[in-house]
């Protein structure tokens, strides 16, 4: 499954329908529950493989704004809150040159 990555749309398209046909051969249902929702959603796991595209960055942000609000236990204003996440995550270099 994992030679799917970074492929053609043609050649992608093609190898995910014959691996859907190979699981559902299998006969095994915990299989089946996934070859289901791949097709369910097939246009975007087509995507997935084709584009190796990632939304890390943006959760990797979010996880260290919730950080913020964890270790300041409550900002007094959201305009204080803003202030923290710009300070932290801002990419300022403070240090002078």
């Amino acid at each position: 499954f994992k030679d799917l990555f970074g492929i053609s749309d043609l050649f992608a398209t093609s190898s995910l329908f014959k691996w859907i046909t190979n699981a559902y051969g299998r006969k095994i249902a915990e299989i089946d529950k996934v070859v289901d929702m791949f097709k369910n959603h097939i246009s975007g796991v087509l995507n997935a493989l084709t584009q190796r595209l990632s939304n890390a960055m943006a959760e990797r942000l979010n996880g260290k704004i919730q950080e913020l609000k964890t270790v300041g236990r409550g900002y007094r204003t959201f305009a204080n809150f803003r202030s923290a996440i710009l300070f932290f995550n801002g990419g300022l270099d403070l240090y002078p040159h």
